[in-house]
């Protein structure tokens, strides 16, 4: 068993107002012996925050997608800003794991632990990592999904949350650098016609480009220019060091939660190419351990059940609506004959 004070959680980026101090909070409830690092900006309000270390940073800042051509609203890349904070708070961490936190989720319990030592088999070709490190299935990715068609999505570990031994953690994060202007949001792509995400112009997913530039020390030779440069040989290599270096959680497995990205975790098993628990189970067996047995656990009747209930409740949901409808127009339609028969005596009496 892993122990709360042999873990050093960092959490970067902005301060939520509202869900930082909840996220702070339930690290000292569920990892109540941890060192907490917040690693935030100069300018962000930090009094009545729980933490043992702070580390302000001048924020970098973000790069505006020109989006122009697409008709679409501008979108902010925020890749340096998430590296800056990242790379500055967990140099500071002293304790032998670390779980890398952004600064707007929370735990919910501690159940990630449970699945430190789960998946020992590996690949040793392709084992870069001491240990497998665990990481969010929201958004890791295999391939995309645009008007119902994907492109492959190589080296696309989700970048919300990572826990494994501070080696490799800060291993990950450490040969990565500042995203020019250019490959932040007007990348001149190889092969245009095969992004993704046609409106997104950056070189590399954010995901990405922290995986890539990990790899690449390890596997120079790999050809991969930019996220249109796929091909079969580039994605069976991302799938071998995927599936020996992580191990992937949903919040059913892991307990950490996201507010903001609450719907598509409750949906994860529907969107196209995302590397949901299962769908890790699979490839580890594919890739690490034929012998595998995929055997369903009570997450998954967990998260059955809650999908079902929901359903099951919708159509009193609607229902209560539909009443308050009823409800209202009554109300609105009394009010408003009432000003008219008002108004009629007002006009007769004139």
């Amino acid at each position: 068993m892993i122990k709360s004070q042999d873990i050093s959680v960092v959490i970067q980026g902005a301060i939520n107002k509202k869900i930082t101090p909840s996220e702070l909070k339930s690290i000292r409830k569920y990892l109540p012996n941890a060192e907490i690092i917040l690693s935030t900006w100069e300018e962000n309000d930090v009094a009545e925050l729980d933490y043992d270390i702070l580390v302000l940073n001048k924020d970098p800042g973000g790069t505006r997608h020109d989006f122009t051509a697409y008709n679409k609203s501008r979108s902010m890349n925020n890749f340096n800003r998430q590296l800056v904070s990242t790379q500055n708070g967990i140099s500071k961490a002293t304790r032998k794991y670390i779980l890398k936190l952004r600064s707007d989720l929370v735990l919910k319990n501690s159940n990630f632990l449970d699945y430190w030592d789960k998946f020992s088999m590996r690949n040793e070709n392709y084992s870069i990592f001491n240990h497998r490190v665990l990481c969010s299935c929201l958004y890791s990715r295999e391939n995309s999904c645009q008007s119902g068609w994907g492109y492959p999505t190589p080296f696309h570990p989700s970048d919300f949350w990572f826990f494994g031994e501070r080696a490799d953690i800060l291993n990950y994060f450490d040969n990565c650098k500042i995203q020019t202007k250019e490959e932040a949001g007007n990348w001149d792509f190889k092969y245009p016609n095969r992004c993704p995400y046609s409106i997104a112009l950056w070189r590399y997913a954010p995901e990405q480009q922290f995986c890539i530039s990990w790899a690449k020390k390890y596997y120079p030779d790999i050809k991969f220019e930019d996220w249109s440069d796929w091909n079969e040989e580039n994605i069976e290599l991302s799938n071998n060091i995927l599936y020996n270096n992580f191990i992937f959680l949903g919040f059913e497995q892991s307990g950490i939660y996201s507010e903001k990205h609450a719907y598509a975790e409750s949906i994860k098993n529907s969107i196209q190419g995302l590397i949901t628990y299962k769908h890790f189970m699979t490839q580890y067996k594919n890739y690490c351990d034929e012998t595998f047995i995929i055997k369903k656990d009570i997450t998954d009747y967990e998260y059955k059940l809650k999908t079902h209930y929901e359903r099951f409740l919708r159509p009193f949901l609607e229902f209560k609506s539909w009443l308050s409808e009823v409800f209202s127009v009554t109300y609105y339609s009394i009010v408003l004959l009432l000003k008219k028969i008002g108004g009629d005596k007002n006009n007769d009496i004139k």
